[in-house]
C-alpha cells in the first residue's frame, strides 16, 4: 500500500481508497446528468460526486472560460451547433483524463444524443460504469420560482432568464438510454437515494 499524506488522505479520501484497494474492488463511474435549465442539474451533479468521489465538470463553467475572450467567443458562440460540439469535445478531455487516472467523472450539461454515445464509448474503453440521470421540474411554478431564485454567480457567464428556461424546456430532447429521471419538485435527498439506487452506490 502506498503511504499517503494526511492532507491527500482528508481531501481525497475516494482516490485514496482507490489507491490502496485492488483495481478491480473499485467502481469507476462516468455519470451524465441532463434535463433542460432551472431543473436541479448542477445540484444533483456537484451531490453525486461528493457520493462518489468524482470531478465535476460543467458545460456552463467550461464555456465562461472562453466567453471572457470575445474573439474566441465570437468564433465559438454560433451556430448554437458549434458551441455545443465545443463544449461536449472539452467536456471528453477531461473525462478521459479523469478516467485514465482511475477516477469517476460527472458531467454536467443540456445532453443531446449525439455526444451520448462517444461518452458511452469512452466509458466501455476505461472499464467505467456508465449511468445517466435526467432532470426535470414537472411544476412550472416550482420551476418559476427557480429560476427567479437562482444566482449561479459563473465568472464570465450569464444569468438565465425565463424565457431563456422556457425555450430550453421546449427545445430539450429526453435522452433515449436506460436512465433514473428525477424530478425538482421532490426533496434533494429522496432523488439523491434514487439515484444512489441507480449507481449501485452502498
Amino acid at each position: 500500500m502506498r503511504h499517503q499524506s494526511p492532507l491527500i488522505s482528508a481531501r481525497w479520501p475516494h482516490f485514496v481508497r482507490y489507491l490502496e484497494k485492488p483495481d478491480d474492488s473499485v467502481v469507476i463511474q462516468l455519470v451524465l446528468v441532463s434535463g433542460s435549465t432551472s431543473t436541479g442539474k448542477s445540484t444533483m451533479a456537484e451531490a453525486i460526486g461528493a457520493e462518489i468521489g468524482a470531478t465535476v465538470a460543467s458545460f456552463d463553467w467550461l464555456m465562461s472560460g472562453l466567453r471572457v475572450f470575445p474573439d474566441v467567443w465570437a468564433a465559438v458562440e454560433l451556430p448554437v451547433e458549434k458551441q455545443r460540439a465545443i463544449g461536449w469535445s472539452l467536456l471528453s478531455r477531461i473525462a478521459e483524463q479523469q478516467l485514465r487516472r482511475g477516477a469517476s467523472v460527472v458531467l454536467d450539461l443540456v445532453a443531446r444524443d449525439e455526444p451520448l454515445r462517444d461518452w458511452q464509448q469512452l466509458a466501455a474503453d476505461y472499464g467505467a460504469k456508465f449511468s445517466v440521470v435526467e432532470c426535470i421540474c414537472s411544476d412550472p411554478v416550482v420551476l418559476r420560482t427557480r429560476t427567479e431564485a437562482r444566482r449561479r454567480a459563473i465568472p464570465g457567464w450569464y444569468e438565465l432568464t425565463l424565457d431563456d428556461v422556457e425555450r430550453s424546456r421546449t427545445n430539450y430532447v429526453p435522452l433515449v438510454t436506460p436512465k433514473v429521471v428525477v424530478d425538482a419538485v421532490a426533496p434533494l435527498a429522496e432523488n439523491l437515494a434514487r439515484v444512489r439506487e441507480h449507481l449501485g452506490v452502498e
